[in-house]
């Protein structure tokens, strides 16, 4: 069904063009044909030293969406479209990554990060919101719930960052050993990096998913940089989590291979103050919200109705 549709929409925009085009502008015109679908306006807003571009759509209560490292606002458009009609959306490409701007001796560290948040949401004029994060995405909004818990109406976790896992998956055994399994040489490695972070893969146009690794081949060594630092700096939620005071819910994959899904009870046992609520979705990795969007968003919205 998605390859049908992506199938007739590309026809549809290719029927548009009169002259050629590059790949990269085609890629871009998919990308762009997924942001209608889904009611989201791509902006631009400067946070402190950064350009910060964002994706916002939709009318209601405020959903924050937070990617992961390497990864995008796109990561979400898809996940997105399930609730631009009855909540208002903003999903950031994080200072570093995506098309917001990258500075060489900046900070990309979790605080850092969690305060660009807090500018730009400042900078919005939005006092609450439910914020949700997969990944370092979720590493960064979980800490920023328990810094700033007056603006967390509640908090997702999506296969979240920034707790030791009892069970190491796949990634951290090759981390610890030193080969950085996200971090691909060439298109055909991105490709096994695709492979890594989900089961089972929503389909992507050949050209569109080329235009995609060759982004990631010409940061690559930005996003070296970045784990690095994280890496180095090795910051433990465990202290911070006690403070979070919005509901939460921790949503996993089963067969997430980057951060295995033993990691909920850790956050479970820390979670003192809040209320959670576990979610697994079974057959699907460590990006729920691209590979099952879906059914992602019933469990989401499911928990914010409740």
């Amino acid at each position: 069904m998605l390859r049908r549709f992506f199938v007739a929409a590309m026809a549809a925009v290719l029927l548009g063009f009169t002259t050629a085009c590059s790949q990269e502008e085609l890629a871009q015109s998919a990308l762009r044909l997924e942001q209608k679908i889904a009611r989201l306006e791509r902006k631009t807003v400067q946070v402190g030293d950064h350009s910060m571009v964002y994706l916002e759509g939709g009318q209601g209560p405020t959903v924050v969406m937070l990617h992961g490292i390497t990864a995008d606002s796109g990561n979400w458009t898809r996940f997105a479209r399930y609730y631009t009609d009855n909540y208002h959306v903003v999903i950031p490409d994080l200072p570093g990554f995506g098309d917001s701007s990258r500075i060489p001796t900046a900070s990309y560290s979790i605080p850092a990060q969690s305060e660009r948040l807090y500018a730009l949401m400042q900078t919005l004029g939005v006092k609450q919101f439910h914020l949700v994060g997969n990944s370092m995405g979720g590493y960064i909004s979980a800490y920023y719930a328990a810094q700033h818990p007056e603006t967390v109406r509640t908090l997702g976790l999506f296969s979240a960052a920034g707790v030791d896992a009892p069970t190491q998956s796949i990634f951290m055994k090759e981390l610890q050993a030193g080969n950085n399994l996200m971090l691909p040489s060439d298109r055909e490695d991105f490709r096994r990096v695709f492979k890594l972070v989900m089961e089972d893969p929503p389909y992507v146009p050949g050209f569109v998913f080329d235009v995609i690794a060759d982004k990631a081949l010409r940061n690559r060594e930005f996003d070296r940089k970045v784990f690095t630092e994280l890496q180095q700096q090795q910051l433990d939620l465990v202290p911070h989590l006690p403070k979070i005071t919005a509901p939460t819910l921790l949503l996993w994959g089963e067969r997430d291979q980057v951060l295995d899904s033993s990691a909920i009870p850790v956050f479970q046992r820390h979670l003192t103050a809040s209320k959670t609520t576990v979610s697994v979705i079974p057959q699907v990795g460590h990006l729920p919200m691209l590979e099952q969007p879906g059914e992602t968003a019933k469990r989401h919205l499911m928990f914010l109705g409740n």
